[in-house]
């Protein structure tokens, strides 16, 4: 937790807030040079870079680009745990397993809106950000190719909830489910939280600074033996009480 706090605090020392064009306060590098800001420059675009004069790489990051791709991240996650239901390769009580999936959905939204409330900033993505944007690749004007709504840039892009939730619950599956399929969703994680850096809707330290830290500040709350096993023993409860009703009903 304190590498968290100490990982957030030097990324928010180089930042300097300011008014936007909506009245709003927001986030931006202050004009000193700093390891941050050399980091998100050169990352957005070195990744952003592969689509010049690249059809192929142009296509693939319009079509992870495209809002429909976060389904497919999700469905990802959700298809190891079914597989994983289904074939149970270390014969555990599938009810367990159900009452441990429901666990990481209920901790997984109450993260997500903690974090709403606590550490989202107004901060202009890559492709919103003067200098930036004039050389940059922006896949709205490849209309040639990417004929579909893709997302590239953000007024609030600190920090990538997108990368939040991959982290969390790509966490969760590596724990409970180990072996190959623990692999899968840590593959997936890196994966999925590329896109959105090569368009230019996010920073990577939206991702380094600010969705890690809180990753890393609330994973071990939520898998804290004590809050972890009470949480599922009241689950358990609640799903023999479920079952007795269903079979005094069948009967």
């Amino acid at each position: 937790m304190a590498f968290a706090v100490t990982l957030f605090s030097s990324w928010f020392r180089c930042q300097e807030s300011y008014k936007d064009n909506k009245g709003r306060w927001a986030l931006r590098y202050t004009q000193q040079d700093s390891l941050w800001k050399k980091m998100d420059y050169n990352a957005f675009l070195a990744l952003n870079g592969t689509m010049k004069n690249n059809p192929a790489m142009q296509m693939i990051w319009g079509v992870t680009n495209h809002r429909a791709f976060d389904l497919a991240a999700a469905s990802w996650m959700v298809f190891l745990f079914i597989i994983y239901l289904v074939r149970n390769p270390r014969n555990e009580d599938r009810a367990e397993i159900v009452q441990f999936g429901i666990y990481m959905t209920v901790t997984l939204l109450l993260v997500i809106a903690i974090s709403e409330l606590t550490i989202h900033f107004q901060r202009l993505s890559p492709t919103q950000t003067a200098g930036l944007r004039e050389r940059a690749v922006l896949l709205t004007d490849l209309k040639d190719r990417v004929t579909w709504k893709v997302k590239i840039g953000s007024n609030n892009s600190f920090p990538d909830d997108h990368a939040t939730v991959l982290l969390f619950i790509g966490s969760y599956i590596i724990y409970r489910l180990r072996s190959w399929y623990g692999a899968a969703a840590a593959l997936g994680i890196a994966f999925f939280a590329l896109p959105r850096l090569a368009g230019g809707g996010h920073w990577l330290s939206d991702i380094v600074a600010g969705s890690l830290p809180f990753y890393l500040f609330f994973f071990p709350l939520c898998m804290f033996r004590p809050i972890r096993e009470r949480a599922l023993a009241g689950l358990k409860i609640i799903f023999c009480s479920v079952q007795s009703r269903m079979n005094r009903s069948c009967g």
